[in-house]
């Protein structure tokens, strides 16, 4: 059975300092036949290359703040053609390891209704091909988002924002800005079942 790896973050809630992820990330993987391996962010880099060397594959959750080991994965990824599916932060840790992009606060944001908005999606894009539509409706929760990468930049939001970034010479190399494990619909469907079918 193949290993999916779900990076997991440290945060604090009434004071007390926890590490782990929303439940809705691992819940987008039940009806897989895969098993998950959790990936402490906050452990060694040698403790976390450990899990990853497990993994057929690896989920970059979102979060609050980077760490090193963020970069460290994206590039261990990359230069390994290690399936990888970012999600908010985790797809800015993709875009900020490849060019000289910076973080940007989007309060500017266009947000409707429950925090979503649509997107455009590029042409000859993987993202395109996976949901086969040029304009999908997102959800929203990011507070920053990336200035520019190098890479291709799939998706923008109506006001500019960098929505999805890929790699189309990897297998699998694909972040987005919202979050799709908490925004269940098919096009969410798609992007994950495009992320499995990548580790065979």
């Amino acid at each position: 059975m193949k290993k999916v790896g779900i990076v997991i973050r440290s945060f604090q809630e009434n004071d007390k300092c926890f590490v782990g992820c929303r439940k809705d990330v691992m819940d987008a993987f039940l009806n897989y036949p895969v098993q998950i391996v959790l990936i402490p962010i906050d452990l060694s880099w040698e403790q976390v290359l450990f899990l990853i060397q497990l993994c057929d594959g690896v989920v970059l959750t979102g979060g609050d703040h980077f760490t090193h080991n963020d970069f460290l994965i994206v590039q261990h990824l990359y230069q390994n053609d290690i399936p990888t599916l970012g999600i908010c932060l985790g797809m800015q840790a993709m875009a900020l390891s490849f060019g000289n992009g910076t973080e940007i606060d989007v309060s500017f944001h266009n947000k409707k209704d429950n925090g979503t908005h649509p997107i455009i999606i590029k042409e000859k894009t993987i993202l395109r091909e996976i949901v086969h539509h040029e304009c999908i409706l997102v959800n929203s929760r990011h507070k920053t988002a990336i200035s520019n990468t190098d890479l291709v930049v799939s998706a923008i939001s109506q006001d500019g924002v960098i929505e999805a970034v890929e790699d189309a010479q990897k297998r699998f190399f694909l972040g987005v800005e919202w979050h799709p494990e908490s925004f269940s619909n098919k096009n969410s469907d798609l992007i994950f079942e495009a992320f499995i079918k990548s580790l065979y």
